[in-house]
């Protein structure tokens, strides 16, 4: 029998032998592969360290901006001040701290926390201290020279509270761990730029005591206190530098700068642990939805593209400091700008983004009663946008305003109350008389423009529902046809205009072309050609209407007074104007609808019967099909009136030109019109010339 070690010398070799031949192998198979195509990285668990990119004080600044120009408007400082005093110091402040975290398993644990961490507290900081008196013992004059120096001594407290972490709490050093930083010396930046290091390693200490960095504080701040901040604190009142220096070195407990810095050291620490009780990145393989969403909020409302409170705003605050978006809008929004940054990964249904930021608790879901699923968004009418009825808006709402505002909140604008259906129907009861609607054909609107557009956000104006329905109420008695007879007497050329429309209506003098519509109590004039044709320019009569505020706008577009609706641009009234329109006896006159949708085939032998019936129970008759010759001359008005709706309008010596396309063929399209009957309509107007490369030229 072999011997152990005889055992083990044939089992070693056996090993060496596959193993070479497997090494060879692989060799062999990994230069074939390499031939075709790169070979992926493969993850490994756990990862390797990557450490943190050696990045330059601007990058680092320019992380923050937004958190930066909040502290300025806190202290209140002139440009000139702030750039002097407090901008050097935060880019110190910057160099020092770089992308260290805060710690290492608490607040702020991520690249960059530590800079962070020390701007909020100097923001919450500095905006509490605006709030307190400082230098009661002093006269009046003298305090007005020193609160300013108070405010920014609590600042700095609060933006330097831990720059003894890097001394304490770990140890920086290079890839090969040869080279370590120290932070007594030198920035950091300054560290990796004298040895070349572009990236850099951290070990966090497994001794540390708890506030045991405060005593390392005063040691680093010869290296960030500047020339000029030392000078002004101790001008004209040394003792504003003294007890700074004092609460940064953790000895003073009881002055007040020190304890808005300990308020707003906990404000940061637990904002943070709310924001950030779990790293979607650390825990987990899937795509952070809810981080990019919120990222890209914030984003969205710093550059500018979302404004808060005012018409057409993207994001309402209504009491008590309740965040709200408008919604779907701001879903799209958001979808387009990370589809412009490739971010992978994200749902483009508005109504998935909201469930993923609901089931995150990171918006709030409208209840319903008990047993009943509750709402993703709530029907909420701004007191900004009040009308005749107020203006409804879909939100969705935050749970907290600290995810979208980093610093001050904006504050909340009223509400006001919608009435129910019930009292809605009753207040258009008493105001126009007993109203009868009648159905119209369900091919009379296309359903796919049921909407007037509105461009990034929903229509909020009183738009048909999919069957479109044409109001036909009856007459007013002839007390109230005076009474709105008398009242629009009484507005001079706009109230004018309105009583001949009016007139002209009842008398069957207006084209099919100029025809209003009342559509859900609200009536629709075509423009320009609804306007044209009065004694008063078009023009004229549309200042008019705005001078009256007689406009029904759309919030999400307040200075649009011209709108499409159902391929059709014309300005809605007011449903109180409206109101006085049908007590002069409109909807008796058979008010027309948008130009209908001819039916695509014509209805078989047994429906023949059944459309007789219904045409014959329809009080309102059915408006015929727009001609190539009728919409021509709709388009002529519209280009003569420079409407902006129809598309870039070129304007040269003599003559109008704009573009066969866009606006123009899609009104073609809903009327059914082809493109060769329409150029052949549009080459006969008058002063019309041939059409060329698909250009309309009109003669002046």
């Amino acid at each position: 029998m072999p011997s152990l070690t005889a055992r083990c010398r044939a089992a070693w070799r056996a090993f060496r032998a596959t193993g070479d031949t497997g090494t060879v192998t692989g060799s062999l198979t990994s230069a074939k592969r390499s031939d075709r195509e790169p070979v992926p990285e493969i993850p490994r668990y756990p990862p390797f360290l990557k450490g943190l990119p050696v990045a330059s004080t601007a990058q680092i600044l320019a992380t923050q901006r937004p958190l930066i120009a909040d502290l300025q408007e806190a202290l209140a400082f002139r440009d000139a001040d702030y750039q002097t005093l407090v901008l050097p110091l935060i880019e110190r402040y910057a160099a020092f701290v770089h992308l260290l975290p805060a710690s290492e398993t608490h607040h702020h644990r991520g690249a960059g926390g530590l800079f962070r961490h020390g701007l909020e507290v100097a923001f919450q900081a500095a905006r509490a201290s605006r709030g307190r008196l400082f230098a009661l013992d002093r006269l009046p004059e003298e305090r007005r020279i020193l609160e300013p120096r108070w405010h920014l001594a609590a600042a700095i407290a609060g933006l330097l509270h831990d720059v003894g972490k890097p001394v304490a709490d770990l140890s920086v050093v290079d890839r090969s761990g040869t080279h370590r930083w120290q932070p007594l010396d030198e920035t950091l930046v300054e560290w990796a730029s004298a040895h070349g290091i572009d990236r850099y390693f951290l070990r966090w200490t497994t001794q540390r005591v708890h506030h045991g960095h405060e005593g390392f504080t005063s040691a680093v701040l010869p290296q960030l206190l500047t020339r000029p901040v030392r000078l002004w604190l101790m001008d004209p009142d040394p003792f504003v530098w003294l007890t700074l220096g004092r609460v940064l070195a953790g000895i003073d407990g009881q002055a007040l700068i020190g304890q808005l810095m300990r308020e707003a050291d906990q404000v940061s620490v637990a904002q943070d642990l709310r924001e950030n009780r779990l790293d979607p990145d650390a825990l987990s393989l899937g795509v952070p939805i809810e981080r990019y969403l919120i990222d890209t909020m914030r984003t969205l409302l710093r550059d500018g593209t979302w404004t808060v409170n005012v018409p057409g705003a993207r994001v309402w605050i209504f009491p008590p400091n309740q965040v709200h978006l408008v919604w779907p809008a701001c879903a799209e929004a958001i979808v387009q700008r990370l589809a412009s940054e490739r971010i992978p990964g994200i749902p483009r249904d508005p109504d998935t983004l909201a469930d993923i930021l609901i089931e995150r608790h990171l918006a709030q879901a409208r209840p319903l009663g008990e047993g009943v699923p509750a709402a993703r968004y709530w029907r909420l009418a701004p007191a900004l946008l009040t009308r005749e009825p107020p203006v409804e808006l879909s939100f969705l709402r935050l749970t907290r305003s600290e995810l979208l505002f980093s610093g001050v909140v904006p504050p909340a604008t009223p509400l006001v109350a919608v009435p129910s259906e019930s009292d809605s129907a009753r207040l258009i009861q008493e105001g126009a008389g007993a109203v009868r609607e009648a159905t119209a054909p369900s091919t009379q609107i296309p359903e796919a423009h049921t909407q007037p557009e509105t461009g990034e956000g929903a229509s909020t104006e009183g738009a048909p529902d999919s069957v479109a329905k044409t109001e036909t109420p009856a007459p007013a008695a002839p007390s109230e046809r005076d009474q709105a007879r008398e009242w629009l007497s009484r507005e001079g050329p706009a109230g004018d205009f309105l009583i001949a429309l009016a007139e002209a209506l009842e008398e069957d003098r207006l084209t099919a072309d100029t025809h209003p519509s009342l559509i859900q109590g609200k009536v629709f004039l075509p423009y320009p050609q609804g306007l044209a044709g009065w004694e008063k320019p078009v023009a004229e009569v549309l200042d008019a209407f705005v001078a009256r505020d007689w406009i029904e706008r759309d919030p999400l577009r307040p200075l649009l007074k011209v709108r499409d609706h159902a391929g059709v641009s014309g300005v809605w009234l007011t449903r109180g104007v409206s109101r006085r329109l049908v007590a002069l006896g409109l909807g008796a006159s058979a008010v027309a609808s948008p130009p209908p949708e001819p039916r695509l085939s014509e209805p078989d032998a047994h429906e023949a019967p059944v459309a007789a019936a219904l045409a014959s129970q329809t009080d309102t008759p059915a408006r015929p099909p727009l001609s190539a010759t009728d919409y021509a001359r709709t388009i002529r008005q519209r280009l003569l009136a420079r409407d902006p709706t129809l598309g870039s309008i070129t304007e040269r010596p003599g003559a109008l030109s704009i573009a066969l396309r866009g606006p123009i063929l899609d009104g073609a399209r809903r009327a059914s019109l082809s493109e060769t009957a329409l150029r052949r309509a549009l080459e006969r107007l008058p002063n019309a010339r041939p059409i060329e490369k698909g250009i309309l030229t009109l003669g002046l």
